[in-house]
Order: C-alpha cells, then structure tokens, then sequence
C-alpha cells in the first residue's frame, strides 16, 4: 500500500502462477506491463533483508519485462512491484515462501466482487484432502476434497487466510484482497409500468398539438374579424 501510494499507477505486476504462497523451490514468473509503454519497467522487491532490490541474477533472471525466479526460498518472501524511470509504478504483490508442509493456494491479485473463488489447500505432492479453513484466525469450517469456494465472492469476504491439514499442519495466512465490480445496469422497468409511462407521453403529445391547433384557429379568427 505504501509503495504504490508514491508514485503514479500506470503499470500492472502479474504474478504466474496467480497465488500468494509457495514451497521452496517452485518457480515464479513476474510479469510488469503497461498500455502504451511496453519497454523500460524494472521488477523491484522489499525483503526483510534488501529495500528495492532489482531483479539480478542473485536471485532472479530478467528476460524484457519479466523476471522469473526458478528456485524461490524463504528469504524471496516479500513484496514485488514494477517501476520505471520517471517513477511511475504498478500494483503491488504480496509473496510468502515456506519450508514447511502446506500452502494456502489464494490469488495473489485482487479478485473481483461476484467473481466465483476457490481457496485450496495443498501439501508437497499436490494431494487434495480434508482441510481446515480460517479467515481472521476464525475457522469457517472444513472442506472434504482441500478446498473452500466462494461463488460470489464480495467485500466482506476480504481479510487474512491460512487452511490446516490434520497431520501436516498449518500453511502460512495471506490477504485476500477483493475490488468493486463494474457498476451492474439499472433494472428494467415493468411492463404496466412502461405501458402507462408510453401512454403519458403519447397524451401529452395529442393534448400539445391540439392546444397549438386551437391557439392557431384563434388568432385566425381574431385576425378575420
């Protein structure tokens, strides 16, 4: 929140795959791009050891405006954001790499008001199994094949997230992060309702011409005479 509040949003960070958490070792792929501009975005990063740390070969490898990190630890845990230049900048994502067990698979970017999510929880081998879910430090109870959905997910649904596997134990917690939709088209007038609105506007009509009619036979009359 701190670092897109200095500079102006003109780029977008895409995270693949589209999901907070990790196992050491996996790959990441960050992505900056911006319309119109498609060239001079550099990924930087804030860790608990380094403040804006570019993508180098110590721990990343930048292929144009990408950069991907092919063996990602613990201490690549941290936020990630584009920038350029004359200082413009993207969103920012939030990335947390574990050693241990389980991980939380929740989207790493905003998810949309009304969209359809699913939360799965996951050990090593990719194996679904009964899962426990919390939001805020609160279950919200358990999902037998791994994973909890949300079919319309809305504001309230934001907050922090972690699941837990009976034996294998508890994945990190990440932020769910949800945005206004697009403002839904205002609802269709009744039938009756649009029957009587027509009629109303068609009487006025007739009532204004024959109102002009008159008017006219009358300073027609008055000029005869």
């Amino acid at each position: 929140m701190g670092i897109t509040s200095l500079c102006l949003m003109l780029s977008t960070l895409v995270i693949h795959p589209n999901r907070s958490q990790f196992f050491s070792y996996d790959s990441i792929t960050l992505t900056c791009g911006a319309a119109g501009s498609p060239g001079g975005w550099t990924l930087k990063r804030n860790t608990s050891t380094h403040a804006s740390q570019l993508c180098d070969s110590d721990w990343g490898v930048s292929n144009g405006s990408s950069c991907v990190i092919e063996d990602v630890y613990a201490s690549d845990s941290g936020v990630y954001w584009c920038e350029s230049e004359l200082g413009e900048c993207s969103n920012s994502v939030n990335v947390t790499v574990t050693g241990g067990a389980v991980i939380l698979e929740i989207p790493a970017l905003p998810v949309t008001e009304g969209d359809e999510v699913t939360l799965l929880c996951s050990n090593k081998e990719g194996q679904s199994r009964e899962a426990t879910f919390f939001k805020d430090g609160v279950s919200i109870g358990t999902g037998p094949a791994g994973n909890v959905s949300f079919l319309k997910v809305s504001k309230s649904d934001e907050g922090f997230y972690h699941c837990e596997l009976p034996t294998e134990g508890k994945s990190p917690q990440s932020w769910l992060a949800v945005k206004a939709g697009g403002a839904e088209p205002p609802p269709l007038m009744p039938v009756p309702r649009l029957v009587c609105a027509v009629l109303l506007v068609v009487l006025h009509v007739v009532i204004f011409i024959v109102c002009v009619n008159i008017h006219r036979k009358i300073v027609q009359h008055l000029r005869d005479s």
